[in-house]
């Protein structure tokens, strides 16, 4: 049986595609099967006081952005409802088509990824407009919030071991690729104790 590794993830951050990326690659030649969990980063950093919710916003079609990220987590939901792989396919040709092809959010953009990944458009479009969607959004937002979730995309081990791995570039090729994540999963095993480990960068970066 491969081993589940649950991944937290936001459709609006570049690392958390890189992280898609990259465990495209690595889940076959590691028998690893990543579980793709939302986690809404706008969410976690809000510091008002009005009690605003995302999953309670209201949808804008025009905004470039996916609406703070909850476009793209209703549509994910939505795709969800069609099955293991038909998601898997539509998670990640979201992300590349926003975060390397450099599209916007818009629901155009996600209606044609739904049908270039095979989704039953009918179905897409009735499941995008339930607001058990939202409740989805909001129940594995406030899970991960309870694992002390903070960043994506962070990977949860079965053995316990989780933490947040950005990368600024992919990997070279798969052979990098599954040697860069053996090392970090071996960093986390082998050294409980290493809390962060993080390089000078310049502002804004």
């Amino acid at each position: 049986m491969p081993e589940v590794v649950t991944v937290y993830y936001d459709y609006v951050c570049p690392f958390a595609w890189r992280g898609a990326e990259l465990a495209e690659v690595v889940g076959p030649a590691l028998g690893l099967d990543f579980v793709w969990r939302h986690f809404s980063l706008y969410q976690n950093n809000y510091e008002g006081t009005d009690g605003w919710q995302l999953w309670n916003d209201k949808l804008s079609s025009e905004d470039g952005g996916g609406n703070k990220g909850l476009l793209p987590f209703m549509a994910s939901c939505a795709a969800r409802r069609q099955g293991t792989e038909k998601h898997a396919r539509f998670r990640l040709a979201a992300m590349r088509a926003r975060h390397r092809d450099h599209q916007p959010f818009t629901l155009k953009m996600l209606r044609g990824v739904a049908e270039r990944s095979g989704l039953d458009m009918s179905r897409f479009e009735s499941d995008l407009a339930n607001p058990e969607c939202r409740t989805v959004l909001a129940h594995e937002h406030h899970h991960a919030v309870s694992q002390n979730i903070f960043g994506t995309p962070t990977f949860s081990f079965e053995s316990g071991h989780t933490a947040y791995f950005r990368l600024k570039d992919l990997p070279r090729d798969p052979g990098e690729a599954v040697e860069l994540f053996s090392c970090y999963r071996g960093l986390l095993e082998r050294y409980p104790f290493v809390e962060t480990i993080k390089r000078p960068r310049a502002k804004g970066n």
